[in-house]
This record gives structure tokens, sequence and C-alpha cells, in this order.
């Protein structure tokens, strides 16, 4: 509800400049028009004789200082709510300003229709009301101000029967803008649940579409090691050569241990994307983080024969975020890199100071990512180099589960090319600092 005020607000907003240049236009046509024909019906003695050719003169000036200020206001606030009694009152004074010269012209009488016809464009009934009351009470006051003699009786009567039908048109044109007013804000609200809706369907195709991508996807992943393990098992049931049956079995122990990786790692971010994940938020050193996760996978990178590097900032920090989590994503970063790490090749964890923020990089040496995969290798079981998917490992999940705890710690995460390989980053907020 509060959206839709929201929007509301804003429609009758920029409908308020709107007409209050909408206004501003019409005054002027008008009162360009007049003056002219006026001038010509003077000229041709077709006018009722009020109007003299230097009243013209003296109205038209009048006019254009008041249109002149209202082109000001109207440039400069024309979107504020006061500026539509401004733009009224500015209908009245030259309504006012043609009736004390031509009391008794008709052809002014016109003037007191557009103040009518020019409330309308507000979507406030009150307003024509207002206006109406206003052009009344200044009209009756010019009749009596310049009262003229006349047969006894027919001044009450041409004044009740004008002010009959000012009244009458006060009233439709009250009624009409309530009416448009109420519609406004059901075609409104309308649009808003219509949008809202499309949105939700939009939301539903994409998870619907998502969700077939995922089971397309885990049964490819799930494909090839069951088909190694059936075969090879068949393979050690049929008898093969005892040699090579401690190979065959070797082969089935990896292919499972992966399958229960891609099982765990699907939980997992399932788990995160799902929400049902609640952080442990608490401090926790970074730089013992990192010393604990290379001594870890140790064995890993020393059988490529790799140069790991750790640099840090010199100071002991502590960060805030929860340590579990964050260590699970920075091992699928480390384990990442080490996979695409070529033997001999040098691997770099480094810390960096930035503001309030503590930035983990993990870079490693090895061929740099395209364009195109920089934002797909955070999609779940993307690999950039597919036909080496069986190279370099993994699941196809580990960037996926890291990209969502980052994004449930608030962090500026990314990867970039450098000029020795690809360098993974995230940031953590700086709690304070160790003594």
């Amino acid at each position: 509800m509060m959206e839709q005020n929201s929007l509301i607000g804003r429609l009758l907003e920029n409908n308020m400049e709107n007409t209050n240049r909408l206004v501003f236009i019409v005054m002027l046509i008008l009162v360009t028009l007049i003056i002219p024909v006026t001038s010509y019906m003077e000229y041709r003695g077709w006018t009722s004789g009020a109007m003299s050719q230097r009243d013209i003169l003296l109205v038209a000036a009048v006019t254009a200082v008041i249109l002149l200020l209202l082109y000001i206001i109207i440039m400069n606030y024309g979107r504020q709510e006061w500026t539509r009694w401004v733009s009224m009152f500015s209908v009245f004074l030259v309504f006012i300003v043609f009736r004390i010269p031509s009391h008794n012209a008709v052809e002014t009488h016109a003037l007191f229709y557009l103040v009518i016809v020019l409330a309308i464009f507000y979507f406030d009934y009150r307003m024509v009301l207002y206006a109406a009351a206003l052009c009344i009470l200044g009209d009756f006051l010019l009749q009596l101000y310049f009262i003229k003699q006349i047969p006894a009786g027919s001044m009450a009567i041409q004044l009740s029967i004008r002010y009959l039908n000012y009244l009458w048109v006060g009233i439709a044109a009250a009624l009409g803008t309530r009416a448009m007013r109420n519609l406004l804000q059901l075609s409104t609200e309308l649009k808003g649940e219509i949008d809202r809706l499309q949105e939700d369907i939009d939301k539903e195709r994409q998870l619907e579409r998502a969700r077939k991508e995922f089971m397309a996807a885990v049964s490819h992943e799930l494909k090839t090691p069951l088909a190694l393990v059936q075969g090879y098992a068949e393979a050690v049931r049929d008898g093969v050569k005892p040699e090579k049956q401690t190979h065959y079995m070797d082969v089935i122990i990896d292919e499972v241990q992966d399958m229960g990786d891609l099982i765990t790692n699907m939980l997992d971010l399932t788990q995160l994307e799902n929400g049902y994940v609640k952080l442990n938020w608490q401090g926790f050193n970074p730089e013992l983080l990192i010393d604990r996760l290379v001594a870890r996978y140790k064995p890993l990178w020393e059988e490529k024969n790799l140069q790991v590097v750790i640099k840090t900032t010199g100071d002991a920090y502590t960060v805030w975020g929860d340590e579990m989590q964050i260590e699970h994503a920075m091992v699928n970063l480390f384990r990442n890199a080490v996979q695409h790490t070529p033997p001999g090749g040098n691997l770099l964890v480094e810390l960096l100071e930035r503001d309030a923020e503590i930035f983990l990089y993990i870079e490693n040496e090895g061929i740099h990512i395209s364009e195109s995969d920089m934002k797909k290798i955070w999609l779940p079981f993307y690999r950039q180099e597919k036909s080496r998917s069986k190279e370099y490992g993994g699941t196809g999940l580990g960037l996926t589960i890291a990209q969502n705890i980052f994004n449930l710690h608030h962090s500026d995460y990314g990867v970039e090319n450098t000029d020795q390989g690809v360098r993974f980053y995230f940031s953590l907020k700086k709690q304070e600092k160790v003594e």
C-alpha cells in the first residue's frame, strides 16, 4: 500500500507540473487571442462599448506581468502543491483585470468559464468549487461597484440566472474531477498489481528454467562417474587380473568420493540460496585462517611443486563475519587456484587493508579468463574449458558457493586478470586491531 501511495504521489506530482504548464499555455493563448479579437470588435463596433482601445492596451500590459510572474513560478516550483493556488489566483487576476474596465462587456463573461475549465486539470473537486466561489464573489462585487440604472427587478433576475449558471458549471466540474481522481487512483493501483503479478510470473519462469538447467547439469555431472563406477565394478565382478583390481577399486573409490562431494556441495548451495544458513557473526584473525588453510592443503600444492607465497598487512587485525563460512569460501578459492596453476608455478595469498575493510587476494599463475567468462564462472557447473574439466577436477559448484557466502557477508568480491594469471578477491569488515 505504501508503494502504491508513493506511485500515486509521483504521478500526481508530475501531473501538477504538467497541468501548471498547461494552465499557463491556455492563459497565454487566450490573452494573446482576446486582445486582437476585442480590438477588432471594438473597431467594427460589435462590442458593448464598455471597453475602449486604451483599456485593451492597459489590460494587455497588466496581464503580461501576471503571466511573466506565473511563468517564473511554474518553471522553478511547478511540482509543489501550493503552485496550484498561485495558478488559479493568476487566472482570477486575469479575469478581474478584464472585468474591471469592461464590467458590462458580455464578451468577457467567457473568462469565468476558463477558470472552471482550468480548475478541472487539477483533479481536485474542492479547487473547482473554491475557484467558482471566488469568481462569483469577485463578479458580484464588481457588479455592485459598477451598477447601472436599469429597469427595476431586471438586475436581480440577470444576476440570479448568471450565478445559477456559474454554480451548475462548478458543481458539474466538481463531480467530474472527483471521478477523474478516483479513476486515476484505481488505474494506478491496478497497474501496480499487474506489474507485481508480471514480476512474480517472470520470477517463476526464471526459477523453473534454473531448476531445469540445474537438474540437467546434475544429471550430466553424475552420468560420467556412475558409468565409470559401473564399468569398473563389472570388470572386477567378471574377474580381471589381480594386479588391475587394486587400480579399478581406487578409481571406484575416487569417483564415489567425487559424487559425495558433489552432493554435499549441492546441499550447501541449496541451504545458502534458500536462506537456511544462519551466520554466526564473530571476530576472527584472517591471518591465522590463511595459515591454517595453506597448511591443510600443503600436500595438494606440493604435489604440483607450487610455490605458495603469503603476504599480510604486518598488523594483526580481526575481521567481522562467520569464520566457518569464510573458511569454506576460501577453501573453494584456494583449491580452484591450485587446480589452475601449472606445475612449478606460483600462487600468492595476500591481505591488504583498505579503509574499514580487509581485502583477501588469491592469485595464481596460468591462463587468463576471457571477458565473456568473467561473470559466467560464478554460475553452477560452469567451466571455462569444458574439454579440460576432468583435468581441473572439482564439482563445478565451489565458486557459486563462495559467491553466496560473500553475498551474505555483504562483501566486495570479484575476479580479474593480472600479468601473471588470475586473481580472486573478497573483502571483510575490519573489527579492531589486536594489540
